[in-house]
């Protein structure tokens, strides 16, 4: 039985003895020494005088800071106070300044880097947190009407940029986080608000005379996240700390999404408007494997600018990416995969009209697809500071096996297909010099090829002998399928190192 169930039995059967529905306590010295804890894990140092009257512990003059000197940077909040009170229920309310100064300079160590530096202003109304649980396993739950940042100072090499405004508000917020043990710390999170809504107004850093503006907001935000921190790590260091048990997995999600921006100076100016229907983004790390996705649906783009001869306007039904990759040395060969998808593209008329003014090119919606999945080993761990140091064209591993599970690409009424499955042997770097000898095959399925090429020689953007060109090597790669204008391709790597084609012998 795990510890959750333990804690959930224990919870039930303490609830049925004394009639309460608070099976543990915390007290507001508790809360405050977890919640200190919790932000020294992450590289805060953390200062402040601590009183207590009755059950309500109060910390004045908070400071929060952090040094990061590898990367040139500093970081530092500062509350005037911040209450622990004891409800009497075995919870503790806590209570935090309705304004929050952020300060933060970043001076990177690159030569000809911009040093930057700046104070962020965070606010909040109808703020409420409640803690709950036991020590070691303590529960936050937390609203507010509305929370904001807003940046109220900005220098850029010491030179003051004048900001018109410059801030992120979230209103209707809803969040519950979980935080227990002490040697590895997890905190699981989740947090909804109704809207996020920026806006951006400043000089531009390039030319005072110039401004940025940028306006729009996302609805129905979801947010879901863990992480586990160990204790006593410099959370700089990432390799040691991957390698002592840190770990996050996470991501977020909206409903529908919207923007505007307008940008002038130098003589030039661009402006646009993106929407989209919903978007989500999802991370994933430990020491052994990192993951990113994301995806956008119904997403239409719109820009007009001096060096953009006509307005550009682009839409797809969806456009999505996922990575996964190793990052740690292992004994065996683990998973990788890259996906990446653009579907439905369309473009304006005015774009078309560019290059065929007649409409004698197909205007179907463009869509690009890859999904490859397979089998790799790292033979050093990428985020130590060997990895940096590799000697320039040296493999940092190994690939085992590679699976393009989808292929395609439709555009302008043609369509290519495909898939197949390859292994690598990492002993034999002689067959292909310097790579491991591949062993598989491809699948490929092309249609309205031939097609296309006879309209783009119709319409004068193709040679007549290039077109031809194209043939005779379709012809060498390919062929006819069992549809009209249709043909196959199986490119294939035998065991003993050649390299096919339909069977006819390239290498």
């Amino acid at each position: 039985m795990g510890n959750w169930s333990r804690r959930l039995c224990s919870g039930t059967i303490a609830i049925f003895l004394t009639g309460s529905g608070a099976w543990a306590d915390v007290t507001a010295e508790q809360v405050w020494t977890d919640f200190k804890t919790y932000l020294e894990a992450f590289g805060y140092t953390v200062n402040g005088t601590e009183q207590t009257s009755g059950g309500t512990l109060t910390v004045t003059d908070l400071a929060l800071n952090m040094d990061t000197p590898e990367a040139g940077s500093t970081a530092s909040i500062i509350m005037d106070n911040i209450s622990f009170a004891e409800t009497g229920d075995g919870r503790v309310r806590v209570t935090m300044p309705q304004r929050m100064p952020i300060a933060f300079t970043a001076r990177p160590p690159e030569d000809g880097a911009e040093d930057v530096a700046g104070t962020i202003d965070y606010t909040q109304s109808g703020f409420e947190m409640i803690v709950s649980g036991a020590p070691g396993d303590m529960q936050y739950d937390y609203g507010a009407s509305d929370m904001a940042f807003a940046l109220s100072s900005l220098t850029v090499d010491g030179q003051a940029v004048e900001i018109g405004q410059a801030s992120m508000s979230l209103s209707d917020v809803a969040g519950r986080s979980n935080m227990s043990g002490t040697t590895l710390r997890v905190t699981e999170q989740t947090m909804t608000a109704a809207a996020m809504t920026y806006v951006v107004d400043i000089a531009n850093p390039d030319d005072p005379t110039g401004r940025i503006a940028i306006t729009g907001g996302l609805s129905d935000l979801g947010f879901k996240g863990a992480a586990r921190l160990p204790a006593d790590v410099d959370m700089t260091d990432m390799s040691t700390a991957l390698s002592a048990g840190f770990s996050v997995d996470g991501g977020y999600s909206y409903e529908s999404g919207s923007s505007e921006f307008a940008i002038t100076g130098a003589g030039q100016d661009l402006e646009g408007n993106t929407s989209s229907e919903s978007g989500r983004l999802s991370f994933q790390m430990d020491e052994t494997t990192m993951t990113y996705a994301g995806e956008v649906t119904g997403l239409a783009m719109n820009y007009a600018g001096t060096e953009i001869p006509l307005p550009v306007s682009v839409s797809m039904a969806k456009a999505g990416f996922n990575m996964l990759f190793p990052i740690g040395e292992t004994e065996e060969p683990t998973d990788f995969g890259l996906g990446l998808t653009l579907a439905d593209v369309t473009v304006s008329d005015a774009i078309w009209g560019m290059v065929d003014p007649a409409g004698q090119i197909p205007r179907d919606p463009a869509t690009i697809e890859l999904n490859l999945t397979g089998k790799a080993r790292l033979t050093q761990n990428l985020m130590g500071d060997q990895a940096m140091m590799m000697a320039a064209g040296a493999p940092p591993g190994e690939i085992h096996a590679l699976s393009v599970n989808a292929l395609t690409l439709a555009i302008a009424g043609a369509r290519l297909t495909g898939g197949g499955d390859f292994t690598f042997d990492n002993e034999d770097l002689s067959t292909f010099p310097g790579m491991p000898k591949p062993t598989g095959a491809l699948d490929l399925q092309l249609t309205g090829g031939n097609a296309l090429l006879d309209t783009l020689v119709a319409m004068g953007l193709l040679p007549q002998e290039q077109a031809m060109g194209a043939r005779m090597m379709l012809g060498m790669f390919a062929r006819p399928g069992s549809g009209p204008d249709s043909l196959t391709s199986r490119i294939e790597v035998t065991e003993d190192g050649q390299v096919l084609a339909n069977g006819q012998r390239l290498r």
